[in-house]
């Protein structure tokens, strides 16, 4: 089934100039910003050419063949994801089966594939607020599991003239991002001093003469991941042959749960609460409870989420629906008095995903957005 995004044309999007890869996952950033993803999600670009220009983007929940094909069949140059394409390491792109013949194919046929998960399943406006605001939660909070990333503060040195450009390139290079604001730094003003030696080229001063500058101290933090990237960034955008610049370990500030949960508008039963979720997510559900159990608030994590259910009992949940429930996981929860909805993977993230296609358009008109969804039975989607 094909959803298209009422949008620019093609034509009219050649007549405006081109949106590049890399636009597109500036884009993304502000909408999932990476720093929201948890640890090891490879996240972000993982085949293609930062600078390929895109006049076609296709949305997908998973980095399907059938998805690869759909993008290639609209002569799409850029494919989205949720679930990423290159999860662990490989060792070959080659022709054939896998996530490895699915990334020679994109290459060969010129579409980048950009992966959104963790970051888009916490964002704001992601998975999980889409998959409340579907099933009519009201006062919604967010609960669970959070990113757990280690951070650090860049503070760096330089003169008035040069402060913006080293903020940027640093933004640039990973630093700066705190929730859906980029670009942030603290600056506070003060007095260098330093004797160029006699192999130096300054860009202020003389060799052999103590000099005084008046400096900008610049503050930003950023994933301790990005470290070497950061740095190889604020020297090349540092007008001084050698920046002054320090990284410090930080304390990991709460991060941002996965989960939702809030109230119904009504109170139901889990059985008339099932047959509500398979009517609006058009699925079937499993459920784990007495079928007349008083159900008021409902906690929701989409996809592969059942071992947020103790969590979604601390949150004060009647109630966790998710994609899909293990056995040992619903035998738990029943154990400890509390019920389980299983969903679906696909009908529980589906909807967000749909949900980025409508922002990343939003973001970007000159780009024409597609929403692949596939038929039942077909690449993940149950019959």
């Amino acid at each position: 089934m094909l959803t298209i995004f009422p949008g620019d044309t093609a034509a009219g999007v050649k007549m405006r100039g081109m949106a590049k890869v890399d636009d597109v996952l500036a884009a993304l950033g502000e909408i999932a910003p990476s720093g929201l993803a948890f640890a090891d999600d490879p996240i972000g670009l993982q085949v293609g050419d930062p600078g390929a220009e895109v006049q076609c983007a296709v949305v997908a929940l998973d980095p399907s063949r059938e998805a690869a094909e759909f993008a290639t069949g609209h002569r799409a140059q850029l494919l989205l994801t949720h679930h990423p394409l290159l999860f662990h390491p490989t060792r070959r792109l080659a022709a054939g089966d896998g996530p490895s013949g699915l990334a020679f194919h994109l290459i060969q046929s010129g579409i980048a594939c950009v992966a959104a998960h963790t970051n888009w399943d916490v964002a704001h406006g992601g998975i999980n607020d889409t998959l409340a605001a579907r099933l009519g939660l009201t006062e919604v909070n967010a609960f669970g599991s959070t990113p757990d990333q280690a951070q650090v503060k860049l503070v760096a040195f330089c003169p008035e003239g040069a402060v913006d450009g080293v903020i940027e390139a640093a933004s640039q290079a990973g630093a700066g991002l705190i929730g859906a604001y980029r670009r942030c730094a603290f600056l506070s003003r003060g007095t260098g001093t330093f004797v160029p030696g006699a192999v130096a080229s300054p860009t202020v001063g003389q060799v052999g003469r103590t000099e005084t500058v008046d400096e900008v101290r610049v503050e930003m933090v950023l994933p301790a991941a990005r470290m070497v990237e950061v740095a190889a960034a604020v020297r090349a955008a540092h007008p001084y042959e050698e920046p002054a610049f320090d990284f410090f370990s930080l304390v990991p500030p709460p991060g941002h749960p996965i989960g939702r949960v809030g109230p119904l508008s009504a109170a139901t039963t889990l059985g008339e609460f099932a047959k509500s979720v398979e009517r609006t997510l058009a699925t079937a559900c499993r459920t784990w409870g007495a079928a007349d159990r008083r159900i008021e608030r409902v906690a929701v994590v989409g996809g592969a989420g059942d071992d947020e259910w103790p969590a979604a009992r601390e949150a004060r949940a009647d109630v966790l629906v998710t994609g899909e429930v293990a056995q040992h996981q619903g035998l738990a929860a029943s154990q400890a008095g509390f019920a389980l909805i299983e969903a679906g993977h696909y009908a529980t993230e589906q909807p967000g995903m749909a949900a980025l296609r409508d922002a990343m358009a939003k973001a970007m008109p000159s780009v024409e957005w597609l929403l692949f969804e596939p038929p039942p039975g077909v690449a993940g989607r149950p019959l």
